[in-house]
């Protein structure tokens, strides 16, 4: 028997440095029924001949490779939905040009999602660091409730690659970033995804390795267009959470997430943008919203106008 067919959906621009360990890590698998889609976001380098290339040491995988050509760049967060598009799974998967697969991963989500009819099947991933690996466990709460809450104000991870999604209830629910936000489609996603869905799972292993030397990925250079998009992000997540049956069950949360939403545009930012984060959510009370006095503390810094001790703060709560 085939089982359940996954699509593996990959964007594709500028990765040509590292897409043939994660194509390898894809073609590789222990898994058999796949398809492998990956979007050409017209990149400007060989980063789908790359690929063309590694097909050819996984002979058996070749019908199964599919790659589909945007017309113009259009951006991560419509190449993640041309992916999906064009998939012909039960269920997809995305990974970026940059990450791989652990070997039997794919085997893993799926078995999890047969035995718990999940439309969601989540897996803990390695930090992937020039000087080692370093693996994050992420605690998934059994309320689901509580689970949306904790992604809403980052208390849980919030990327979306690494995340078995069923296809049906995906689009279904048309859960996919407007064309355009790059930068925190996965913040304006996850806690959405999670609130619709019936049910979800969790495999308990690091499955994805996500590759945290890539000093090319987007989320390292963030300047003013990242930082109006993140800020966009939690304007159409408060639209969301506003209009549910149970809003008034998120109206608190979604004041500790505005707040959470500045500490981490602050995190990225330059100084220089400090100007556009500063004005931000005015009607949230800092000292009246139950967030950590340390953070409590950086953002009544900002309010002053202290940039300089703003910035040495967020280099020591990096540390």
């Amino acid at each position: 028997m085939q089982g359940i067919k996954v699509s593996i959906c990959v964007p594709v621009y500028g990765g040509e440095k590292y897409i043939a360990q994660c194509a390898r890590s894809l073609f590789g698998q222990t898994y058999g029924n796949l398809e492998f889609v990956f979007v050409n976001d017209c990149t400007k380098d060989r980063s789908i001949e790359v690929v063309r290339q590694v097909i050819e040491e996984f002979p058996q995988r070749k019908d199964a490779l599919r790659i589909v050509d945007h017309d113009r760049n259009r951006g991560l967060a419509a190449s993640r939905r041309t992916g999906v598009e064009h998939a012909t799974g039960d269920f997809f998967l995305y990974i970026d040009e940059d990450d791989y697969l652990e070997q039997d991963a794919i085997r893993q989500y799926v078995a999890c999602a047969e035995e718990t009819g999940a439309d969601i099947v989540m897996a803990d991933h390695n930090f992937v660091m020039k000087d080692g690996v370093v693996p994050h466990y992420d605690a998934v709460p059994a309320d689901k409730d509580e689970y949306v809450r904790m992604l809403l104000t980052r208390k849980a991870s919030i990327e979306i690659w690494g995340r078995l999604f069923r296809r049906s209830f995906v689009i279904g629910h048309g859960l996919f970033a407007p064309e355009g936000l790059d930068l925190s489609e996965d913040y304006v996603l996850i806690p959405r995804m999670v609130y619709d869905a019936d049910r979800i799972a969790k495999v308990d292993a690091c499955l994805l390795n996500y590759v945290r030397y890539n000093e090319d990925a987007g989320s390292r250079k963030v300047r003013r267009k990242g930082l109006e998009t993140t800020a966009r992000a939690m304007k159409l997540l408060e639209a969301f959470f506003t209009r549910v049956p149970d809003a008034a069950d998120y109206t608190e949360v979604l004041k500790r997430a505005k707040l959470y939403n500045k500490v981490t545009m602050y995190g990225l930012a330059a100084k220089a943008d400090y100007d556009f984060i500063r004005p931000l959510y005015p009607e949230v009370s800092v000292w009246h919203t139950s967030i950590e006095t340390k953070y409590k503390l950086l953002l009544t810094l900002a309010s002053w106008g202290l940039d300089s001790l703003v910035f040495r703060a967020i280099s020591l709560f990096k540390k």
